[in-house]
């Protein structure tokens, strides 16, 4: 966030009845982002078995959030030199016109190609949205404004997998995909008409080649993971060639740009190189539970997408417990003993899921 920005000083004005509607409008927006994922994760088996193509199962997810997390940190930056509005309705009409076209795939590639432009689009979505409360309410007022944007993600990771599983087993699965489309418009206009902008343009540099050259890298690499049985050696060491080229290119474009879209520099300090690596490695084996667990129960077990709803859901409301239970225990202890409790937590449902057996 630039200097001097709305955020990190007094709020923008708003009319108490404007302030409460785009409040709405956000947390509306708020869900609409993070439901995306489990509600598309409970449906992909039976999505697979209509178009084919399993062994593309995983570009489903990684196309949708490879775009959504390298165009996040561009997005904040447009929005300084555009303003909040503009740039929340670009990224929103991108995400609901693909959402609509991914209803109509009719094959796993165009749906993959259609699910990186809902990423693209998604990347706007939940940070600008956090960027206009941050906007409208004074510093004191963001913390509680930050546990109303909280128990969303949390409402919508216990929603996304159960109506999921409604929608796939009662009605057609393009829904799970249109189902954010009366959600979004309203988004959008009540933001429209409600959200009084004062736009203060400010000077930044977009780090446009850091984000294709992030794009090209580690998509690449990706390819390579997930399509390496499928792939000729020669087409390996292309590709692998290329992702070295790319992240080379990366870090030497990060280094020199004043304003990087990722900040090595950052990574030299202990406790946020630590806390990344954390991050990542828990992030993958969520995104794992929620890819593969819906497709494991229906496809080895046997069982119906409502109990693989169930089970996915499962693993939200315990979330959202941790989450509770973690931040008393973090006042309590320290975020250390915390973090290697969640851990330790993590590596024995992991290990527990290595064990289990079909029947």
């Amino acid at each position: 966030m630039a200097e001097g920005s709305p955020s990190e000083s007094a709020a923008t004005p708003q009319p108490l009845g404007h302030r409460r509607l785009v409040t709405a409008a956000c947390l509306m927006a708020q869900f609409m982002a993070a439901v995306e994922v489990t509600i598309v994760g409970t449906a992909m088996p039976t999505i697979v078995g209509d178009l084919g193509g399993f062994n593309l199962l995983s570009w489903v997810f990684a196309s949708y959030l490879l775009p959504q997390a390298v165009t996040t940190p561009i997005y904040g930056r447009l929005a300084d030199l555009y303003g909040r509005k503009r740039v929340f309705f670009a990224g929103t009409a991108l995400f609901l016109a693909s959402s609509a076209a991914c209803g109509f795939a009719w094959g796993m590639v165009p749906l993959i190609a259609f699910r990186t432009l809902q990423g693209l689009g998604a990347g706007a979505v939940q940070p600008v949205a956090w960027i206009i409360i941050g906007d409208i309410y004074a510093p004191a007022e963001r913390a509680r404004m930050q546990g109303y944007l909280s128990a969303v993600f949390g409402a919508s990771a216990i929603a996304g997998p159960l109506l999921g599983a409604f929608i796939v087993e009662h009605l057609n699965w393009a829904l799970v995909f249109w189902v954010n489309l009366p959600v979004g418009l309203a988004t959008m206009v009540m933001l429209w008409l409600f959200l009084d902008e004062r736009l203060e343009r400010r000077r930044h540099r977009v780090d446009y080649l850091g984000a294709g050259l992030l794009m090209l890298g580690v998509g690449a690499l990706m390819l390579v993971v997930i399509q390496v049985e499928s792939l000729s050696a020669t087409a390996i060491q292309v590709f692998l060639a290329i992702a070295a080229v790319a992240l080379g290119a990366l870090a030497v474009q990060e280094m020199r740009t004043p304003e990087p879209i990722i900040p090595f520099h950052h990574w030299r300090i202990p406790v946020i190189a630590v806390g990344n690596f954390g991050c990542f490695i828990l992030g993958a084996v969520m995104m794992c539970n929620a890819a593969y667990l819906p497709t494991y129960i229906q496809g080895a077990m046997g069982r119906s997408p409502t109990i693989a709803g169930l089970a996915l859901g499962a693993s939200s409301v315990a979330w959202m417990f941790g989450t509770i239970a973690s931040g008393r225990l973090m006042v309590r202890t320290s975020y250390r003993a915390t973090g290697v409790i969640g851990g330790l937590v993590a590596i024995g449902g992991s290990a527990v899921f290595l064990a289990l057996e079909p029947a």
